[in-house]
């Protein structure tokens, strides 16, 4: 028996359904075979109406099974209409066929809409128990056997419909759940890229970039006449020791994408370096530990020099201070570092200039060890960045 469209199935749902169909057509086929054979058998006069009636059922139905199964459409409730009404004239010439009732009740159910298949349904009915009554003496088995087989028919269809229905939503739900999947899985790819990206932009920021912009403030001083040749010549020396180290880190970086790594023991060693270097660009600065952060990680060590650096070096070139102050203390399960320097001070609020990667980035690294940055500066009143990483989440720094 033909089925309706379908949203596309399971290979073992589809063997199913191909297995329901040939068992609707294997059971027209006995069904319109026994019905002739006794139509022929107790024939009285000449069986060739019935036969040729049979035959042309027989290959409407083919005919009717063979288009829907290449092209469906509305075309198949015009061919189970005729099929009725072809089969309603075949039991005018032999009662033999009423059987077929139960296929031709299942055909109504399935390809018409309630509208037309109750009526066909009670047509079928009729036909059937009217045929019954004409085959064998009247009696209640002849009205109760056709009916019975028409329920029958219509509880079987109905079933059909809502499992295949259910398989559809399940199919459905399935395909749904592997496209938010895909959505999903893609959108953690992009967002690993964007961090990526970031992080790269940070590292080359805070490093070769930092130490870039040092050196072109030491070149723009060593090539300026009116400082003392033995400054310039001081001047030009330190800008190389920093190009030197620039490229040490950048070769680094390259090597193993993470030029960012402090040692164990490197922590104080780092922010000192900081120091230092603020110091070759012209900022006193002095670094002050208190407490030892033995328990935090290389990814923390290095965000905590990473934000040194960054600090110091947006002073040495913006802030026009004389001084700076690096503290890290370590107090209880937090570790605090402050830079403290006595510039010009400005607005946090109006940060919008730059490369984008200085204190966006310094907060976006703190961020992902669980931490937070604070800027407190008012024009004229220097600046404090301090920076505050819970230890138990820099121990297993994300």
């Amino acid at each position: 028996m033909p089925v309706p469209d379908q949203p596309p199935m399971s290979r073992a749902y589809v063997t199913a359904d191909r297995y329901v169909q040939w068992g609707g057509h294997l059971l027209f086929a006995v069904l319109m075979g026994i019905g002739l054979a006794r139509a022929v058998s107790g024939a009285t006069g000449s069986p060739v109406p019935v036969i040729l009636g049979a035959t042309a059922v027989a290959c409407w139905y083919v005919f009717g099974a063979i288009a829907i199964a290449v092209r469906r459409g509305h075309r198949e409730r015009a061919w189970v209409l005729i099929l009725l009404a072809a089969w309603t004239v075949l039991t005018v010439f032999s009662p033999d066929f009423v059987w077929v009732a139960f296929v031709l009740a299942m055909l109504c159910w399935h390809f018409l809409p309630l509208t037309l298949a109750v009526p066909a349904e009670l047509i079928v009915a009729v036909v059937a128990v009217t045929a019954a009554l004409r085959e064998g003496p009247v009696g209640a088995g002849s009205v109760l056997g056709p009916l019975i087989g028409i329920a029958t028919a219509i509880a079987v269809t109905e079933t059909v419909h809502r499992v295949v229905d259910a398989a559809a939503a399940r199919d459905a739900l399935a395909s749904e759940l592997a496209q938010t999947q895909l959505r999903l899985a893609r959108q953690e790819r992009e967002a690993v890229v964007l961090a990526e990206r970031e992080r790269m932009g940070s590292e080359i920021h805070d490093g070769a970039g930092q130490a870039l912009a040092g050196i072109v403030m030491l070149l723009q001083s060593a090539t300026d006449p009116e400082v003392e040749p033995q400054r310039r010549q001081a001047q030009a020396t330190t800008a190389l020791e920093m190009a030197t180290t620039a490229l040490a880190q950048t070769r680094s970086f390259l090597r193993d994408l993470d030029g960012s790594a402090v040692g164990a023991d490197g922590l104080a060693a780092g922010l000192q370096g900081a120091v230092d270097q603020a110091g070759r660009l012209g900022l006193a600065a002095e670094l002050h530990v208190h407490g030892t952060p033995a328990a935090l990680s290389e990814q923390s060590r290095s965000v905590l020099v990473r934000a040194a650096q960054e600090a110091l070096a947006n002073t040495a070139r913006h802030a026009q201070a004389t001084r700076a102050m690096v503290t890290l203390t370590v107090v209880g399960d937090e570790v605090h570092l402050d830079v403290v320097d006595d510039g010009r001070g400005f607005d946090p609020a109006q940060t919008g200039s730059g490369t984008g990667f200085g204190l966006s980035g310094l907060r976006s690294r703190v961020a992902r060890c669980g931490g937070a940055v604070t800027i407190d500066s008012e024009p004229g009143d220097g600046t404090t960045v301090h920076v505050c990483l819970p230890i138990e989440a820099v121990g297993g720094a994300r």
